[in-house]
């Protein structure tokens, strides 16, 4: 999974960016008893992995019947 990014902008006048693993937010969300967030991660994770395969068999299935 990939990196997820912030960037804080500091009351000095730079700002400073965090990198996020997705796993330690989800680890995170199901401490602090915040579900709202951790359900919307994983629902999206879903989303896409569900996507991705649906996408991946069709190409399959045209690619055989093609026959490449």
């Amino acid at each position: 999974m990939p990196l997820l990014r912030e960037r804080v902008v500091l009351p000095t006048g730079g700002y400073e960016v965090v990198f996020y693993r997705p796993i330690f937010l989800l680890a995170s969300y199901l401490q602090m008893s915040d579900y709202y967030p951790f359900f919307l991660m994983n629902g999206l994770l879903l989303f896409i992995y569900f996507a991705v395969s649906v996408v991946i068999s069709i190409s399959a299935k045209l690619f055989k019947k093609k026959g490449i």
